[in-house]
This record gives structure tokens, sequence and C-alpha cells, in this order.
């Protein structure tokens, strides 16, 4: 599911960032890079607390928290962004590798990735526990304000960088 959100008032951002020389805004991703990570961190730290919360009624039925599912919840940067249209991109998603010690499903190992997709969409002996999309939903307005806050002290610093350096 692409939620595709317009930002108003990036404008006087926007031809701020167009008048830097491109290895200044561009040099590794520049301000851009840095803002979206922080708004992205906002998500994870939602998915986080969200799981934990999914969890927390199961151990109240017995079972104890291993906090794997928890700590594969990672950022990543996208090597690709091109392939969605964009210049920069961050996901958040569950890190592959994560595996419960040594417990099986059906022979194979259980792994962070089954654990929290059957969380999020259910199977046909448990009900659904939906914990990733009610976490972006209730934080894309917070990334958001962070991705415009941190874009525009980045910009205006590197504008002071490069205005120090002529």
């Amino acid at each position: 599911m692409a939620d595709t959100r317009t930002l108003h008032g990036l404008d006087d951002i926007l031809s701020k960032l167009k008048s830097l020389p491109p290895e200044i805004a561009s040099k590794n991703g520049g301000p851009v890079k840095s803002a979206l990570r922080k708004g992205g961190v906002v998500v994870q730290k939602a998915a986080q607390a969200a799981v934990r919360r999914v969890v927390r009624n199961t151990v109240q039925e017995g079972y104890l928290s291993t906090q794997v599912l928890e700590k594969a919840i990672v950022l990543r940067r996208d090597p690709n962004p091109q392939r969605s249209g964009a210049n920069e991109r961050y996901r958040v998603l569950i890190a592959r590798g994560r595996k419960y010690g040594d417990r099986t499903n059906k022979g194979k190992p259980l792994t962070a990735v089954m654990t929290g997709r059957w969380l999020e969409v259910g199977t046909e002996d448990q009900p659904a526990e939906p914990w990733m999309t009610p976490a972006y939903f209730e934080s894309r307005e917070r990334a958001l304000s962070t991705v415009v806050t941190e874009l525009s002290k980045g910009v205006n610093r590197a504008i002071a960088k490069y205005s120090r350096g002529r």
C-alpha cells in the first residue's frame, strides 16, 4: 500500500536547496537523506511500540516475550530509490534472518518476518492483531512534520556552510 502525501509550504526550502551547488546539496544524500531518516525513525519507534502492545497481550496469556520481532523492526535506506520514482527513500521493515533460536514451524526455522506477518494479517488458527498498519497511520503526521522541520534546518545549515566557504 503506497501512501503518498503532498507536502505544502516547502517551496521556500526547495528553492534554497536548488540554489546550493550539487556537491553540497546531494553529498551522500545531503539534508534530504538526514531529514527522511529522522522521519523514518518516528515510524520505526511507533511500530516497535505497537509490537510491544500486541505482544503484551500474549504475554499475559502465559507466554514469555523474547523481543525478537521488536528488535527486528529496522529502518533501511533504499539503495535504488529511483525504481519508485524518488531520489531518496527509507523503509521501515522487519530485518531478515532474525530467528527465534531453535524453534521451527513445519520444519523451517521460525523467523521474525513470519511472526510479524502472522500477527499483522492473522492465520486460520489465529485472528489478526495488526501492529504495523495502525502504527503507520498513528505516526505519519509526526513523521512528516519531522521531515519538514529537519529538512529546513539542514538546508539552512548547508547554506551557512556554503556561505562561509565562499
